[in-house]
């Protein structure tokens, strides 16, 4: 009987250029994981390697996912209940412009509608003073991150990505999307209240290591994914370049509670 092979993470180059492979150990949240993965060799942005860090995100979360249900319980998050789509997503500004090249990418009508519903949220977002409040987050304790986090929940505003209260962008949405998954009825996110919404914990945060990476590197870090469009409009240039093995080991490092890079 042969051990089973580590999971694959794969960040392919842009510009089509050499590629690194390599196998990481780590630990997260005191758990041994072991990764094969394929990077681009050279100085890169850290948008190039999202897949990776995207991909590790999936990881924790399949194995939150086995102890909930080793547990005797399970994820009640289906297509179909799109609450937490309403909520206050903060994206790494990396993720930002992810999102916004993606949106450049999509064919017509769609480009044009999905552009449109960015617009009537930035400016209902500005409309209501929460965009200048949320700016202002990182300096605030937990009981204003919860009280600005109702305040947009109340706003009704749903993703611009929600279609038919589902993700269209699944496979490409972004690190804290894939990281929220509750156990409780999916009742209980129409009026979300830490009594009633019963979260699964993660090991890790990817999300988390994504916006330290960033924060490092510009004085932002992050973005409400509402203001994804406008912030690449007004930021079209990415952090600075970083080979791409330096950006993983420099996340990873995060993530597993070891120096900062």
């Amino acid at each position: 009987m042969t051990d089973e092979a580590p999971p694959r993470l794969s960040a392919k180059p842009p510009d089509g250029g050499a590629v690194i492979e390599g196998r990481v150990s780590l630990a997260i949240g005191g758990q041994p994981l072991a990764i094969d993965v394929e990077a681009p060799a050279g100085p890169t942005t850290l948008e190039s390697v999202l897949p990776v860090f995207h991909g590790l995100a999936n990881l924790l979360v399949g194995r939150a996912e086995a102890r909930v249900a080793a547990a005797g319980r399970s994820v009640s998050c289906r297509k179909g209940c799109g609450a937490c789509c309403r909520q206050a997503v903060a994206v790494a500004e990396p993720e930002a412009r992810a999102l916004a090249a993606l949106v450049e990418a999509m064919p017509e009508p769609r480009r044009s509608r999905v552009r449109e519903r960015f617009v009537a949220a930035e400016r209902r977002l500005d409309a209501s003073g929460l965009a200048a409040r949320m700016a202002a987050l990182d300096s605030a304790d937990d009981a204003e991150l919860a009280r600005a986090g109702l305040d947009y929940f109340r706003l009704g505003m749903a993703c611009p990505f929600l279609e038919d209260e589902a993700c269209s962008i699944h496979l490409q949405r972004p690190a804290s999307c894939r990281e929220y998954l509750v156990t409780s009825p999916p009742q209980a996110c129409v009026a979300p209240s830490p009594e009633h919404v019963e979260k699964v914990e993660l090991e890790g945060k990817v999300s988390s290591s994504l916006y330290g990476l960033a924060k490092a590197a510009t004085p932002g870090g992050w973005v409400l994914l509402v203001q994804a469009l406008c912030f690449a409009r007004a930021h079209p240039d990415p952090a600075p370049l970083r080979p791409g093995p330096s950006w993983i080991e420099a996340g990873f490092r995060r993530l597993a509670g070891g120096p900062a890079s």
